[in-house]
């Protein structure tokens, strides 16, 4: 009698399908992406700044000292002494070198024809009246002659003494007779003043002194130490007196 077939029978699997399209769990969303946000780049920002703020104090600098150089031209200077409260400006056409005494209309005289010998004018303080033919000359070329009443203060003279000791293009002399306490003469500037202390004085000296804008023949010398040892004073008799030197220019 052959042997009986076994018959199997499949198990029904009990897993439940997954959803179509995707391994996930259903009903479930996945997580946001994390996002990581990127550091400031500080450093950079600062060395920007850094450089900024330098080439900023660059441009500045720069234009300060274009603007202060400016300041200083010899025009510049000239422009700022006619601003000067009180100076007195005239123009000169005659600058002759005459022998004997000039009739100056201006007391003291500031420009016009003159002796051939100019007054020593580097630093120079003179004790005594100086000879006014001789002391234009000076301004001619180039320097700032100070006068004072005589009898002025001690304190006063001696003010005056360090604005022109050991200063080029610069004399102090007394002059009799004059109508303020102080004067200061270049070549058609003139200004009177009561004090040494006045802020005009240096301006005056600062922007007059050797001025090329208002010297007629500037870069002329200041020295002449013939004169100097034996400067010519005025002749009470109205005659010129004897120049010290034959120097001209």
């Amino acid at each position: 009698m052959p042997p009986k077939k076994k018959t199997t029978t499949a198990r029904k699997s009990t897993t439940p399908p997954r959803a179509a399209g995707g391994g996930g769990r259903s009903g479930r969303k996945p997580p946001p992406p994390i996002t990581v946000s990127k550091p400031k780049p500080w450093g950079l920002i600062a060395i920007t700044l850094v450089v900024v703020l330098f080439a900023g104090l660059v441009i500045g600098y720069a234009v300060l000292k274009l603007n202060k150089s400016n300041q200083n031209t010899p025009e510049a200077k000239a422009a700022d002494a006619k601003a000067i409260p009180g100076i007195v400006l005239k123009d000169f056409p005659s600058r002759n070198h005459v022998q004997g005494v000039v009739k100056y209309p201006d007391s003291p005289p500031f420009g016009g024809d003159h002796d051939p010998t100019w007054a020593d004018c580097n630093g120079t303080v003179y004790p005594s009246e100086l000879r006014k033919e001789n002391a234009v000359h000076m301004l001619e070329h180039g320097a700032v002659w100070i006068t004072y009443k005589p009898g002025l203060a001690a304190d006063q003279v001696d003010a005056l003494k360090k604005k022109v000791q050991g200063v080029g293009y610069m004399a102090l002399s007394p002059y009799p007779g004059l109508k303020n306490n102080v004067s200061l003469q270049s070549w058609g500037h003139q200004l009177f003043v009561d004090s040494a202390s006045d802020a005009r004085v240096d301006r005056f000296i600062n922007d007059l002194r050797l001025n090329s804008a208002v010297t007629p023949e500037f870069g002329a010398t200041c020295t002449n130490p013939d004169f100097k040892a034996n400067p010519s004073p005025p002749d009470a008799s109205g005659a010129a007196a004897p120049s010290a030197s034959s120097t001209a220019g």
